[in-house]
């Protein structure tokens, strides 16, 4: 018997505490959920502001003519500058793992050229090191968007001012994860930032304006088209950061999820396993009290038959 409650302690204690683990992970899940839409709030507001920016773009390109239209500075050196986004944070499947292996891929083909590869996020920086690619630099990825991305964003910019200056990087990819089309999936992207793809202005060139008349501008063409791109640059960066930290939590609340659901079934196990031992603590108190019965009662029944009999 004393086994038995001393069992059925044990289970109640691993019960509470899986009950406890529960209660973090539907927490983990909840801030997940609650970042993911942040995040995507903020994609849509970027995109709104990258329309306006790339109107602006348009209407200085379109001021061009054709035999004299704007040249982004041709690369003579391929020197290549790498950043790879992680996370600082675990607990997000294979998050890092996918994106350190999809660009260690990719950069094989610059692997010639690569002068500099950065990770942004302690876990991917492990990660690019066991796929032969040990990161010369790195940043510290925000977990949350609590103080902004603004501070992290303009020393990723001013880091790659230096290299451009000091390695003379001429080019620049992006290695990051963005969200897929199903939900809480996401997908290894490469977007390259330097030089500004010939394509895009072509595109923006070429693109019918919105209304009849085209706007003008007074400032000087090339400064104003400077000052446009370097707004590309940063919206480009900006979305990369964002997407990131979108997928992250799209990785992290999956996860949790996961774990939700062994938690539960483990929590289905130790209830079974309880409450077959409270049954066994049951029978064993009912058969102690039939014994105890039968010890009480049995002798009284015995005397009464000997009286009995003795009377014939």
């Amino acid at each position: 018997m004393e086994e038995i409650m001393q069992s059925l302690e044990a289970i109640k204690r691993k019960m509470g505490s899986t009950e406890s683990l529960r209660s973090i992970v539907k927490t983990m899940k909840i801030l997940a959920a609650v970042s993911i839409r942040q995040h995507e709030k903020m994609l849509r507001s970027l995109e709104e502001f990258n329309k306006t920016l790339e109107m602006g773009l348009q209407v200085v390109l379109k001021s061009y003519e054709k035999k004299e239209k704007k040249q982004i500075k041709a690369v003579d050196n391929l020197r290549t500058a790498a950043v790879v986004f992680g996370s600082d944070m675990g607990m997000c499947g294979q998050f890092n793992e996918t994106i350190s292996a999809f660009a260690a891929e990719n950069m094989k083909r610059y692997k010639n050229n690569i002068t500099v590869v950065m990770a942004v996020g302690e876990k991917v920086m492990a990660r690019l090191d066991d796929h032969g690619f040990k990161p010369q630099e790195f940043l510290s990825f925000p977990a949350t968007l609590t103080a902004g991305i603004d501070p992290i964003l303009q020393e990723l910019i001013f880091k790659i001012e230096k290299w451009r200056e000091n390695l003379e990087v001429d080019k620049v990819m992006l290695y990051y994860n963005k969200p897929a089309g199903e939900m809480l999936s996401y997908s290894p992207y490469v977007h390259e930032l330097l030089p500004v793809s010939e394509g895009y202005l072509d595109s923006l060139r070429e693109k019918k304006w919105v209304s009849v008349t085209m706007p003008v501008f007074k400032m000087d063409r090339d400064d104003l088209f400077d000052s446009l791109i370097r707004n590309h640059l940063y919206v480009s960066l900006y979305r990369s950061f964002v997407a990131s930290l979108t997928s992250e939590n799209a990785a992290r609340m999956a996860s949790m999820e996961a774990a939700e659901r062994h938690i539960n079934d483990r929590l289905d196990e130790l209830k079974r396993i309880y409450n077959e031992e409270r049954q066994d603590q049951i029978t064993s108190e009912l058969l102690d009290i039939i014994a105890g019965f039968e010890t009480l009662t049995l002798p009284r029944f015995r005397e009464k038959d000997a009286r009995h009999w003795r009377g014939f």
